[in-house]
């Protein structure tokens, strides 16, 4: 029996990394899920692994996200959880940000975050409450150098999280932003980063990167897909049928100490 029996709704950006673990593990718990993001192959790679429905859904295009909240009300007439781990990441100092690149980032990072929290906060506010989780960034919570459109998104969404949490309280609706540190996945691979699977890129403890977040880490690890999607699964159950407007990092503490500067860490050879 899992903790999330008899439980459905939908993740967002489930092709790879942090959304793909999360997906796995729901499936793994007993949900029944929506699986959604715009590249098609890896939707129906994971649907076929974990028994979801796939569904393309560009997090940046409002109709998209609204059609994809219609589609899980009017299959099951109501949603418990609807997470969003869509995410991309254009690294620069603010002194190199262009238009193109800061649009590009925000249409995902931060139209997206916000499209998602009010198409799928009405769908759950509609049909009896639910568990809305957001995806974003220790970034957030720390000052990085050289991920200031991605970051600065993050730290946006971590706002209208806290006051999604309260227009929607009262209709049942919890509101919570899930918020890691660097997590190797393909988003953020690194030299010397070798691939395990759609989820999971392994990493030694003596890659430069590693070694920089371990030194900065109370636990002493690098923080893993895995961590994040046990989170995840706890906000997503009743387990946390308290928990609104929070904003959780999940960074083996990374959080109380030093963001490291990855621009000057030398990549290892691939």
């Amino acid at each position: 029996m899992g903790i999330l029996d008899g439980k459905v709704g939908v993740v967002l950006g489930a092709t790879s990394g942090i959304g793909w673990a999360i997906a796995e593990r729901f499936a793994d718990e007993g949900a029944e899920m929506i699986i959604a993001s715009r590249r098609v192959d890896q939707l129906e790679k994971l649907s076929k692994q974990i028994d979801a429905t796939p569904m393309r859904c560009d997090v940046s295009e409002f109709d998209d996200v609204e059609a994809l909240a219609d589609a899980a009300i009017n299959r099951w007439g109501r949603m418990d959880f609807s997470v969003n781990s869509a995410g991309i990441n254009r690294p620069s100092l603010i002194a190199d940000v262009t238009p193109e690149l800061l649009h590009e980032v925000a249409a995902v990072q931060f139209f997206g975050a916000f499209y998602f929290m009010r198409h799928f906060g009405n769908a759950h506010a509609a049909h009896g409450g639910g568990s809305l989780i957001n995806i974003t960034s220790a970034t957030a919570i720390m000052i990085p150098i050289g991920l200031s459109p991605y970051s600065s998104c993050k730290a946006a969404a971590h706002f209208v999280t806290k006051v999604a949490a309260r227009e929607y309280g009262h209709a049942q609706v919890r509101v919570n932003a899930l918020a890691p540190t660097f997590v190797p996945t393909a988003m953020n691979n690194y030299g010397g980063m070798v691939p395990i699977d759609d989820a999971r890129v392994d990493i030694r403890d003596d890659n430069p990167i590693a070694k920089a977040f371990i030194d900065e880490t109370p636990l002493g690890r690098i923080t893993t897909v895995d961590d994040c999607a046990d989170v995840a699964v706890f906000l997503a159950s009743d387990l946390s049928a308290s928990m609104t407007g929070q904003v959780i990092p999940v960074d083996c503490g990374n959080h109380l100490m030093r963001l490291p500067n990855t621009a000057t860490i030398e990549p290892e050879a691939s």
